[in-house]
């Protein structure tokens, strides 16, 4: 999940263009962001430079889109000549093998015939255009282009989101006049807030200490001294935790935290033993050794104590060892150097500051208002222990019934063991709502986003416009490396990001509900659609390996059908389990498809080979890039781009119009049409396929909803443990969920 998205906006710019932008210049400016990593851009239309063909003037001169692509490959290539020597001097050499201007394209030669010479220009255009759309973004109900900022392993989230606001303006003064970044869905902003949070905690925890410490020792020197403690105990462990290689988050700041109370408690033990050679008439440095001699092994043995039971979960293996060890390093090394410094510093003042001679029963007493106060305090003190005596003396002579009626609450609270619930890490309302949307499979990328935005305009009818920052929504896929950073498999799906104003009335969970209860009654609105919901921000994220679902069934083996109707069995039995929500199976297999068949003694028959008559096909139906790669280079930036020969994008364009197209090749005499070589077989294909360890798998994925994990997961263990799962096959319950029961 990334850390935050920086959206790239002009009023002026077109999607092309901004996309282009985003690409190689913001991400390349992001690199100098130290740990900072942006490794693709989503949004907007691929440059590309498209040779448009008119299947008419083809088809008028014997030609076909294949003689334009084998055209194109002869007249426009990147070539290195390398050097030659003439005399004394050594050349470089260079050509004009790839063209410098895209209009020139228009004179690539197709055909040449003395008197029958046919130009690129007769038959088709050459245009610095964009690919075709598969992917799209929109930001507030706009398309845009953003670029989504990651961390690289070992940075900080909060100095990587910090150095990436620093270089806004640096950024915005290098780009065309008018282009706008701004950094949304910071989700640093939870971070930076629980660590504020848990620094304000801290720091409040330590001032309760000091108080309490003067009320019930009754003497600011000995207060100032066990107070003191505290931060010099808080940044040696920091210390430690630097030279370990970790940082200040919110677990090592949680350990910290809880570290306060322990951390004085040395301090006080020795500050109380000092105190009580006082009153012997020792000397003050006489006093201050021997107080601190006496109580050593007990402190260090209760101070090892503590940290031996807390190396059980610094070791746990996985993600509970991942979150717990740096808590655990954070409070074994505070501890560490409380014991340092109770031996150490606090023996050392209380030598130079407590000095003088005190009676038994005096020896926290200053005078004045002080006095007063702690007397009063004392004479609490001795009153709530004398009431304790008086009961421990009746709890004494009715030891049996005392002891009957402690078994019983035992063994009551173990029942409390089947009865709470349990999950991996409690919900956390981060103020961000994600949303899976799944249309039909092959719904193309405008079809889709028209479902988008009915779904967006249905968001802001049920979140208050004072609730909500903004609506991000990320359709489609690009089939490229930017794939590895969506969870969308196609153009049919869509990722809808909702950030909420730290001033809601709901929580995202609260939100969760109500949207899924509205998507259920609008059920004629979006009946043809899927949703999904995840509100657990970042963190979830990290813990869940970035899935979308705490448990995750997932089926091995067998074949394709078998795999695919057991998960089918499964999503049928689960759906119905209470506390189970957005019960889906992520591998669809309906993707309508169209094969392509080929006569191959028909085609050998006029002279063509299997490999013309694909290639022309598929340079019909989408474009050559496809089949063949051609690059243009940018002589104004360096930067390349692919050239493909397509047709005109037509809405309205029928498969039989592409068949009625014509097949040439070198050795053809005549062209003959397309669809008298190829038949179209309709079928259905994997919208998306998924292995594990190399086996091909399935998965029916749960959320839960008003119910603990852990409950939820057990019931769907029985529930497949009461299915007859085929011979070979394999079904496990995987997730957040296989992970807290490690």
């Amino acid at each position: 999940m990334p850390l935050g998205v920086l959206s790239v906006t002009s009023p002026e710019l077109s999607e092309t263009k901004l996309q282009d932008l985003a690409r190689v210049q913001v991400r390349n400016m992001l690199g100098r962001v130290k740990g900072a990593v942006a490794p693709a851009v989503f949004g907007g239309k691929q440059r590309t430079i498209l040779i448009y063909v008119d299947p008419q003037a083809l088809e008028s001169r014997n030609l076909s889109p294949l003689d334009v692509v084998n055209a194109l490959t002869q007249a426009n290539f990147m070539v290195t000549p390398g050097v030659a020597k003439f005399g004394n001097y050594e050349f470089q050499l260079d050509s004009n093998a790839m063209m410098e201007k895209v209009e020139e394209l228009n004179d690539i030669p197709i055909r040449i015939e003395p008197g029958n010479a046919v130009y690129l220009r007769d038959i088709g255009r050459a245009e610095d255009s964009h690919s075709i759309q598969t992917a799209l973004v929109r930001i507030n109900g706009h398309r845009q282009v953003y670029v989504p900022i990651y961390r690289q392993q070992g940075a900080s989230s909060l100095a990587v989101i910090d150095g990436v606001k620093n270089n806004i303006k640096y950024m915005e003064e290098r780009l065309p006049k008018g282009v706008k970044l701004d950094l949304v869905m910071d989700q640093s902003g939870f971070v930076r807030e629980a660590i504020n949070s848990l620094v304000h905690e801290g720091i409040i925890g330590a001032v309760l200490v000091a108080v309490m410490i003067l009320i019930f020792l009754g003497n600011w020197r000995m207060t100032l001294i066990a107070s003191m403690s505290i931060p010099l105990a808080i940044l040696s462990a920091i210390v430690g935790l630097f030279a370990t290689g970790n940082t200040l988050n919110a677990m090592t700041l949680g350990g910290l935290a809880l570290a306060i109370g322990p951390l004085v408690d040395d301090a006080i033990v020795v500050l109380e033993n000092t105190h009580r050679h006082h009153t012997l008439g020792k000397a003050p440095i006489k006093a201050a050794f021997d107080g601190a001699v006496e109580v050593t092994i007990p402190v260090l043995v209760a101070t090892l104590t503590t940290i031996i039971v807390l190396c059980p979960i610094a070791l746990m293996p996985g993600m509970g060892g991942f979150l717990f060890r740096p808590l655990t390093l954070a409070v074994a090394f505070a501890m560490l150097s409380s014991f340092v410094l109770s031996r150490t510093f606090v023996p050392s003042l209380c030598a130079k500051w407590l000095k003088g001679h005190v009676l038994p029963g005096e020896e926290h007493q200053t005078p004045g208002w002080g006095h007063r106060l702690n007397q009063r305090i004392e004479n609490g003190i001795h009153g709530m222990t004398r009431l304790y005596e008086r009961l421990l003396a009746r709890a004494l002579n009715a030891r049996v019934r005392v002891l009957a009626v402690v078994g019983l609450l035992f063994l009551a609270s173990l029942a409390l063991l089947w009865g709470i619930g349990q999950e991996f890490f409690p919900q956390i309302d981060a103020g961000q709502i994600t949303i899976y949307v799944r249309a039909p499979s092959g719904t193309n990328i405008e079809a889709t986003e028209k479902r988008i935005v009915a779904v967006e305009h249905f968001l802001e009818e049920n979140i208050p416009a004072r609730e909500r920052k903004m609506i991000i929504s990320e359709l489609g896929l690009v089939p490229d490396w930017s794939a590895a950073y969506t969870p969308n498999s196609g153009s049919q799906d869509a990722v809808i990001k909702v950030q909420l104003t730290d001033k809601r009335t709901k929580s995202a969970q609260e939100y969760a509900v109500l949207l899924r209860d509205q998507f259920r009654k609008q059920d004629r609105r979006f009946s043809d659609l899927n949703f999904s919901f995840d509100t657990g921000g970042m963190v979830s994220a990290a813990l869940n390996y970035g899935a979308s679902s705490p448990v995750d069934i997932q089926i091995e083996n067998g074949t394709v059908e078998q795999a695919h109707g057991l998960a089918q069995k499964i999503w049928h039995e689960v759906k119905d389990i209470r506390g189970a929500a957005d019960v889906r199976i992520r591998q669809r297999l309906d993707a309508p498809l169209r094969r392509i068949v080929v006569d191959r003694k028909k085609a050998a028959d006029v002279g063509l080979s299997e490999y013309n008559v694909i290639n022309q096909v598929v340079t019909a139906m989408n474009s050559s890039v496809a089949v063949n790669r051609n690059f243009w280079i940018d002589n104004a930036t360096g930067n390349q781009y692919f050239v493909a020969v397509q047709y005109h994008e037509e809405p309205g364009l029928k498969l039989e119009d592409v068949l009625n197209i014509s097949a040439t090749s070198a050795r053809q005499d005549y062209p003959v049409k397309l669809s008298s070589l190829v038949q179209i077989e309709p079928g259905e294909a994997p919208v998306e396929v998924n292995h594990s360890s190399l086996e091909r798998v399935f998965n029916v994925l749960v959320n839960s909803r008003g119910r603990d994990i852990g409950s939820l997961a057990r019931d769907i263990k029985k529930k497949v443990d009461n299915m007859k799962i085929p011979a070979g096959m394999r079904v496990t319950l995987r997730g957040e969920y296989s992970r807290m029961t490690k």
